[in-house]
């Protein structure tokens, strides 16, 4: 069993590094130089002018250390397969957990000294800890991470209890937190005692003889989906499994009257197909993001226009979902009209884009009167990009699909 949680670790350790270089590559680096730079400039001027211990400071402290406990899952690097070949070696599975805590360790406790790096100099200039203080929280959350790993591979047993429940997990942990806050001076010992007594009693919890495969292989695939769609925003994964489920909050997007078979499919593609889906709300937060560090109309301008065009002609193939599905040909419906109905549904998006955009070029430009007449430009160009650009290449886009 070591010898295998080895060999996975290595094949493990080749596959992320593979992706990682191709997701963080120089001009990506140079980005997140470029932004982290604009975050922590505008963090130095405006720490000075925040009021000290404001009421929201301490929960919002608490809120944010507990949400960093909540990134990072515990790689159990199981196959499919491990349910037969591995069925009866429930005894030995101990010793193959035991290389992975330190191995899905790392990763959280860079995150966590990182994000309390950058909290220390609000935590102690404006709501009132001391340096001493901080390390505890930081030894405190490490040990909660490691609890949290625990519970869950108690939780892969057959137990009488259900130990680990993600949101019910960070929910205490975020009151025990901001519990150890209160007071005129934060005691943020409480917490970390409190963690190494949770770190200890785990481990007197009853657990289960019987492994419980299904339940662990559920929880490996959901996490080794979670890391493929992280990795899908940026190059091919080959290995993932693109899985369509309904939003049933985007429904009333999605009109059933008055409207071709085609529009119909289209809006349901846009909305429920995360290849696309996530792919227009990941362009819409990047430029929002974007226009928020520039503080500046005519950069923000010229980005929102760059992001609308890439956000289109990232968006044209969606028309050829269906072209292979032979359900799709043997219905009566129209193919003449599909250009068409492509291009209805496209241009609500686009125009949807268009207005959180100008929204965030409006909210954060200093230059308001620049940034109007921007907004109008902006639009001029989005309406030239769907009324030329994009029923040109629709056209070209049906002539190259072949059936």
């Amino acid at each position: 069993m070591t010898d295998l949680i080895k060999r996975r670790l290595n094949k493990n350790f080749k596959k992320q590094m593979h992706y990682l270089t191709l997701v963080f590559n120089d001009f990506f680096i140079l980005a997140l130089i470029f932004l982290f730079g604009a975050l922590m400039f505008w963090y130095a001027q405006n720490i000075k002018k925040w009021p000290n211990n404001l009421w929201f400071y301490k929960p919002l402290l608490a809120l944010i250390w507990t949400a960093t406990l909540g990134i990072g899952h515990f790689a159990t690097l199981f196959d499919r397969a491990d349910e037969h070949f591995l069925f009866n070696q429930d005894n030995e599975m101990k010793a193959y957990f035991k290389p992975l805590y330190l191995h899905n360790m790392l990763l959280p406790v860079v995150l966590i000294i990182l994000v309390s790096g950058i909290l220390l100099p609000f935590a102690t200039m404006r709501a009132g800890f001391s340096i001493g203080g901080l390390i505890f929280i930081v030894i405190g959350l490490i040990v909660s991470k490691n609890v949290q790993f625990k519970l869950i591979v108690r939780s892969f047993y057959f137990n009488k209890y259900d130990y680990y429940n993600t949101w019910l997990y960070l929910g205490i942990n975020f009151l025990i937190l901001y519990l150890s806050f209160l007071g005129p001076y934060p005691n943020p010992i409480i917490y970390t005692t409190v963690a190494i007594a949770s770190w200890v009693g785990v481990d007197y919890l009853p657990q289960g003889k019987m492994f419980d495969w299904y339940k662990a292989l559920d929880y490996e695939e959901r996490r080794v989906d979670l890391l493929n769609n992280f990795y899908s925003m940026f190059t091919d994964v080959p290995d993932k499994k693109v899985r369509i489920s309904r939003r049933k909050y985007l429904d009333f997007l999605i009109k059933t009257t008055d409207q071709t078979p085609n529009t119909f499919i289209y809006q349901r593609v846009l909305l429920r197909d995360p290849e696309y889906s996530n792919l227009l709300i990941r362009m819409i937060l990047f430029a929002i993001l974007l226009i928020a560090c520039l503080q500046d109309a005519g950069w923000a301008i010229g980005t929102g226009a760059l992001i609308i065009f890439l956000t289109l002609y990232q968006l044209i193939p969606l028309g050829t979902v269906y072209e292979h599905n032979m359900m799709y040909h043997v219905m009566p419906i129209p193919f003449a009209s599909r250009g068409q109905a492509l291009r209805k549904v496209l241009q609500k998006g686009m125009l949807l884009e268009w207005g959180l955009i100008s929204l965030a070029i409006i909210i954060f430009s200093p230059q308001k009167l620049e940034a109007f007449g921007g907004i109008i430009a902006l639009l001029a160009l989005t309406f030239l990009l769907l009324y030329f650009y994009l029923p040109s290449k629709i056209e070209q886009l049906f002539k190259k699909v072949r059936y």
